[in-house]
């Protein structure tokens, strides 16, 4: 079989250590069957098997497995793997090769596989076994939802999924330092205002700017950083940058690129003049580096994945454990953090579908939600997650500080932020785009040229 070939870059697992937890749930609800007999019977000879991504939501669900079996009988085969992997072996089910029930997916694959009546789509389950997906965060929900037309992100469209955890970019800042009465005098004195964290794009460039070099405590510090490699990690950062300043990357209503209109221009040229704030060789910077810098110290500021903040209050990992605070992304003409997130979906090809899908709802019960945010899993999908007491006063051990502290600014985001381009081709559109932003980041043709140029290929990819 001819597939696409997969991503280049792949999603870095991250060791974690978990602690059990029982789970209070109504997964028994999800193991009875209808009346009609449709659904298996409980306790039966059933095996699922899943492809997870091999990062700490699925680590968390390969746990979690253990505790389903207990309660249902049936047993759950979790695979840990990279992300092109996870590519690979969905092709490979879906053309009949390979014998799988559920995978973990990055969102932008569903137009892709849905668009091809690959996926199982759910909503005929969800109304069979009552499961309430309003309790969802709306734009985590309709990262599962496609309804055949390009760039319907949304509520409204046929669900191919149930999500399982997202993370928009929220703006990273080191409270200590903006807190610290020295330097804010210092700042003041050279910049007439007073030092805290960056609400406008002017206030974020003049603190990277403030920061940038400065020695604090033996460490030379880095006015900020975020991803900027090529493959689809300068990307992702830039959206933030473009969404922010009201531009959009394709005009839906011709369905042609536009990157090159003023205001998507002004983003990037925002963009690419601020990395000469940030560390060197950030044009290679992936999700590792840097989560890896922030934890050392070596950073003022990120606009980083919210989920990625546990990594800085891992005290056998960072230097800076509760030093980190979250807000919102800078505003341009607004503030428009881009999201990511993953999801759970069935391949048509799967003998236990019905099986499969009271897993995945199982997985994302009420629960099971906090219990895979507490083992460190990813951040919650379900709106009653942020508020619970378990999480919210949760803190980090020997210390004061909440370990959930980015729930507030996290909660902010989800109501603005905006996913990549929704349609089948948006894994090619995004590797044609990142070829031509790398080029503009390393000085090798102007900002102007490289949109252009995105936008000739983008359109010839279209057609």
């Amino acid at each position: 079989m001819k597939w696409i070939k997969a991503p280049l870059t792949i999603v870095l697992g991250l060791s974690l250590i978990l602690s059990a937890c029982s789970s209070n749930t109504d997964s028994s609800k999800l193991a009875e069957p209808k009346k009609d007999g449709a659904a298996s019977t409980p306790g039966a000879q059933v095996t699922l098997n899943a492809v997870m991504l091999g990062a700490t939501w699925g680590t968390a669900t390969q746990e979690l497995a253990k505790q389903y079996e207990k309660e249902t009988g049936v047993k759950v085969n979790v695979e840990l793997v990279g992300r092109d992997v996870i590519y690979q072996k969905l092709a490979l089910s879906i053309a009949g090769q390979a014998n799988y029930d559920l995978f973990n997916v990055d969102y932008n694959w569903v137009p892709e596989f849905a668009s091809t009546e690959s996926l199982f789509p759910l909503n005929d389950l969800i109304k069979k076994y009552n499961v309430d997906t309003s309790k969802y965060l709306p734009r985590a929900l309709a990262l599962t939802q496609w309804n055949g037309k390009n760039g319907s992100f949304g509520e409204g469209g046929t669900i191919y999924g149930l999500p399982q955890t997202i993370h928009p970019h929220v703006l990273w800042y080191r409270s200590d330092l903006f807190k610290d009465e020295n330097i804010k005098k210092e700042f003041k004195a050279a910049y007439s205002y007073d030092l805290a964290p960056p609400k406008t794009m002017k206030q974020f460039k003049d603190a990277a700017e403030f920061f940038n070099g400065k020695v604090v405590n033996g460490q030379k510090m880095y006015g900020w950083a975020a991803q900027a490699s090529k493959g689809f990690g300068n990307v992702h950062t830039w959206l933030t940058f473009m969404y922010s300043n009201g531009a959009d990357v394709i005009n839906w209503d011709k369905m042609t690129s536009s990157l090159s209109t003023p205001e998507a221009v002004e983003a990037t040229k925002t963009w690419v003049d601020l990395l000469k704030y940030s560390p060197p060789g950030i044009n290679d910077y992936t999700f590792a580096e840097v989560s890896s810098d922030a934890a050392q110290g070596k950073l003022a500021m990120a606009i980083h994945w919210s989920w990625s903040a546990f990594e800085v209050d891992d005290a056998t990992k960072s230097k800076t454990v509760g030093k980190w605070d979250f807000v919102q992304v800078p505003e341009m003409k607004t503030s428009v953090p881009h999201l990511a997130g993953w999801a759970n979906v069935i391949p048509k090809t799967s003998k236990n579908s019905e099986e499969a899908f009271k897993f995945m709802a199982w997985l994302e019960n009420k629960q099971n939600d906090v219990n895979q945010a507490k083992m460190g899993g990813g951040d919650p999908v379900r709106e009653e997650s942020y508020a619970d007491s378990s999480l919210t006063d949760l803190k980090i051990e020997g210390t004061d500080v909440k370990k959930f502290r980015r729930y507030d600014a996290l909660g902010e985001a989800m109501k603005k932020a905006k996913a990549r381009p929704f349609f089948p081709q948006e894994e090619k559109w995004e590797s044609t785009v990142s070829e031509y932003l790398s080029a503009a980041q390393y000085k090798q043709i102007s900002v102007e040229e490289a949109l252009k140029k995105a936008d000739d290929a983008v359109n010839k990819m279209l057609k």
